[in-house]
């Protein structure tokens, strides 16, 4: 893991809500922003542009830089492994018929339904790893502010746990994987058309925690169709990720990102090591910083001209 870095005058450019798997709300998290120094954020909330116009609402209602993006689930249709794609600056259409929005909102109703067959199968046998139980009504309830239902749902409706519960973590396991009762997973897109579709609705597609994917063979393809940038700072890169997510930014010239990826649905306060951002890296060329520009609407006050000024996004020189 990184060792702490200071978060004061950064950007944290990959953050989660209750628009999907998250438990705060967009004010909480641009509160608890503000309360340890940073300059802005980016919610970046799954397979979903629905939210966007909601998140710069309120990011223009509290006065705070905020970029509204999404995180794109996808598959590496080489190897077969699930890589993620950050996605900055875009806007949603009206009929949601935008070439990205087509993707992801086909990712996010095939998860829903299957979600919801993994609440039922869990109410029809009345298991209560932790002394309660939790219907498919439960699940809906808990759900109720995000876009969408996820697994992280039904752990909270079933067990009241916050992610890093050790608890948690042997429930999850036990339930959704290694031949769980609740194991089933549904297709993804295709990384090369997710980043393809983000740069034709005007976005800026950016690989996400390349480490916790080991996503690494994908870049020179994935540069090829279009990537933009690479997260060097994520709490599952250690250290030589970092350096080896430089490297590549350095060999392909695209840029590095980091974020925090809070909060993976944890219930309770934010601890400074998870919402730990980008740190103060080379200086940042007008160019490369404008690289991440956002929508007209992306801030409350000018946020897009204070965010090409301040970003910690470079291309490393």
């Amino acid at each position: 893991m990184q060792e702490h870095r200071s978060v004061q005058g950064s950007f944290d450019l990959h953050m989660h809500s209750v628009y999907s798997d998250g438990s705060q709300s967009v004010q909480t998290l641009i509160t608890e922003a503000r309360e340890r120094g940073l300059s802005g954020i980016a919610v970046t909330d799954h397979d979903s542009l629905r939210q966007l116009s909601s998140v710069r609402a309120e990011a223009r209602k509290m006065g705070f830089p905020v970029i509204a993006g999404v995180e794109a689930s996808c598959i590496d249709a080489e190897t077969g492994r699930k890589i993620h794609i950050l996605c900055y600056g875009l806007a949603a259409t009206a009929d949601e018929s935008g070439p990205l929005e087509l993707l992801v909102n086909e990712t996010l109703a095939r998860r829903t339904a299957n979600t919801l067959w993994q609440a039922w199968t869990l109410e029809r046998t009345g298991i209560a790893p932790c002394g309660r139980k939790a219907s498919v009504a439960d699940v809906v309830e808990v759900s109720r502010a995000s876009t969408g239902v996820y697994k992280q749902h039904v752990m909270q409706a079933l067990t009241g746990l916050g992610y890093r519960d050790g608890e948690y973590q042997r429930v999850y396991r036990r339930l959704f994987k290694n031949g769980g009762i609740a194991e089933r997973d549904i297709s993804y897109p295709d990384a090369l058309a997710i980043v393809r579709a983000a740069r034709e609705q005007g976005g800026v597609p950016v690989l996400a925690h390349p480490q916790q994917m080991d996503s690494w063979g994908a870049i020179p393809a994935l540069v090829k169709a279009g990537l933009m940038g690479i997260e060097a700072f994520h709490p599952d890169n250690d250290a030589v990720a970092t350096e080896e997510a430089f490297r590549l930014a350095r060999q392909y010239g695209i840029l590095c990102t980091g974020g925090s990826d809070y909060p993976p649905s944890a219930l309770g306060p934010v601890s400074s090591r998870r919402m730990k951002p980008a740190s103060p890296l080379r200086s940042c060329s007008t160019k490369n910083a404008c690289l991440l520009r956002g929508s007209k609407d992306d801030s409350s006050n000018g946020d897009c001209c204070r965010f090409r000024r301040g970003v910690r996004a470079h291309v490393p020189a």
